[in-house]
């Protein structure tokens, strides 16, 4: 029995030993022993893209048209890119026999978080306004109508094909204006092209 006590204290003071002796590497450490290697991260510093596709506006009478936006973006983390985006879209309509055009443009400053390899989604605030040329109003009168306001948008993509830093992608977004006078939602499918 007194060697079992005595073999059960060596195996205690040798566990006690090697766990005192490899400690948990230090995160902030491990972090400053990688600072010169080359950094394998997708996105690093300025980012910038642009996508171009066809929209659908709704509350403006011109449901049909193309769609332009620009971004550009600052990465904060492997996975998250603070951006600003500006935006426009193109709505045509007939007033007898000449085609009008509309317009809606936006700027937008939010995020862009990447949920997978290659899946993102993003948000963002800013203000908008829609010009609308030869539209009915609710008189039935033909008017050429300018709103303004607060603009909201959302989107979500997939980068398709990566070659280094450029990216083809296919995304969705919409965007909501609140102006007085009421509500304008736009949005659409684009094929993106983005660098980073």
């Amino acid at each position: 029995m007194r060697r079992t006590a005595v073999a059960l204290a060596i195996a205690l003071t040798s566990t006690a030993v090697a766990a005192h002796a490899d400690p948990e590497p230090d995160p902030a450490a491990a972090r400053a022993g990688d600072a010169n290697l080359e950094s394998t991260a997708h996105r690093r510093g300025l980012v910038f893209g642009g996508a171009l596709g066809l929209s659908l506006t709704f509350g403006g009478g011109t449901p049909a048209g193309g769609g332009l936006l620009l971004r550009i973006g600052q990465v904060a983390t492997p996975k998250t890119v603070i951006t600003f985006t500006v935006g426009g879209d193109t709505q045509l309509h007939k007033v007898g026999d000449e085609v009008i055009a509309n317009s809606v443009g936006y700027g937008l400053a939010g995020g862009q978080y990447w949920v997978g390899p290659s899946l993102w989604v993003s948000l963002g605030l800013g203000v908008g306004n829609y010009h609308c040329n030869q539209c009915q109003n609710d008189a039935k009168q033909t008017v050429d109508t300018r709103r303004a306001g607060l603009a909201s948008g959302a989107g979500i993509g997939v980068d398709l094909v990566r070659f280094h830093g450029v990216v083809l992608g296919l995304e969705l977004h919409g965007m909501t204006l609140l102006a007085r006078g009421g509500m304008i939602t736009t949005g659409g499918m684009s094929l993106g092209l983005s660098f980073d």
